[in-house]
């Protein structure tokens, strides 16, 4: 566990001491539109994270342009040569559901990934300036291909905070016209753990702050106030939880929901015979089964002893209780299987 106490600048500085051990390779070839055009939209929301970015380039000695370009503006171009040369329907990439009954509030999640990612997997104990604290969980920015190859900073996918507002995504398959400028999904993840304290606050922060890329976000609160956003950049989707003997979950994988979504979907185009539907259906199907009078303990075992939703892309599994809170997570090594839990103490 990565644990931080401190001030944006001195959190800066802190990860500016990571990257220079880890030797990463920065992106550096600033475009000076995308960088001007995020620089409007960072200053007006989150002028912290830019004071955050000016401590990592002063601790490197390198410049803030650089620094602030690969930080907040590479994620835009990013998206847009994805978009623009991206076509594949391949969906190995996450299950995560909720589910509310008898005053409670359970969340799980499998984070999918190439399982080179194992590697690389870090937690975060953080408590940034005068934001909340939260437990964040990175996969450091890996992707395929590239391990290795100095690429590896904090990139969260998932977090719960002090308040028991949890928030992580799964992939989208959205493309054509489907960026904006904004914030990357990391960030927003970040800012609502750091800013949130339910579901109600991360939905207002959403109708505020632009998203750069299609991403699905699954927001809950210890409250049972559960809502899963299928962001397609542009615009979105507020989904909510369905009804089944007394009890309300929801549920989201890889493939878009909303019917407007879906009619653009090109896992639905091209390859309706994708895992994610497999997924979906095998999480249905558990959720079903132990309902109702649902237990903490059956997280864990439709997260790891199912047959589609844990696979060999599973990089972690969160099993969270929010309404205690109860906060588990499962993580694949050499050994064999790992658990830990974190507490906020």
């Amino acid at each position: 566990m990565n644990k931080f106490t401190g001030s944006y600048a001195e959190f800066g500085e802190y990860l500016a001491k990571k990257l220079a051990e880890r030797n990463h390779d920065f992106d550096t070839r600033v475009n000076r539109r995308t960088l001007n055009k995020q620089l409007k939209i960072y200053k007006k929301y989150w002028p912290e994270l830019l004071e955050e970015s000016k401590a990592v380039a002063n601790y490197l000695h390198m410049s803030e342009d650089e620094i602030l370009y690969d930080e907040i503006a590479s994620t835009v171009d990013n998206q847009k040569r994805h978009v623009k040369n991206a076509h594949d329907s391949k969906t190995d990439a996450c299950t995560i559901f909720a589910i509310k009954e008898n005053g409670k509030t359970f969340v799980g999640r499998n984070y999918d990934w190439d399982p080179s990612a194992r590697n690389y997997f870090q937690t975060y104990d953080l408590k940034i300036g005068n934001s909340y604290r939260y437990f964040a969980f990175s996969d450091e920015g890996t992707y395929p291909r590239h391990y290795g190859r100095r690429t590896w900073k904090l990139y969260m996918e998932d977090a719960i905070n002090e308040h028991g507002l949890y928030i992580g995504l799964t992939a989208s398959k959205l493309r054509e016209k489907y960026w904006n400028y904004g914030f990357s999904s990391y960030h927003i993840i970040r800012y609502i753990a750091e800013h949130c304290k339910t579901t109600k606050e991360a939905l207002a922060v959403f109708r505020k702050i632009p998203v750069a890329v299609p991403k699905n976000f699954l927001i809950a609160d210890k409250t049972g106030d559960v809502a899963v956003i299928e962001h397609a950049a542009k615009s979105y989707k507020i989904l909510r939880p369905k009804n089944f003997k007394n009890a309300e979950y929801i549920i989201h994988t890889n493939h878009c929901l909303s019917p407007e979504y879906a009619k653009v979907d090109p896992v639905l185009q091209c390859n309706p015979s994708a895992d994610t539907f497999l997924r979906y259906a095998e999480a249905d199907y558990l959720i079903r089964k132990q309902l109702p009078n649902y237990d903490f303990t059956d997280t864990g075992r439709i997260l790891r002893n199912s047959h589609y939703i844990y696979n060999g892309d599973t990089i972690w599994s969160l099993a969270l209780e929010l309404s205690e809170p109860r906060l588990t997570y499962y993580y694949d090594t050499a050994e064999g299987q790992k658990e830990a839990r974190v507490v906020f103490t």
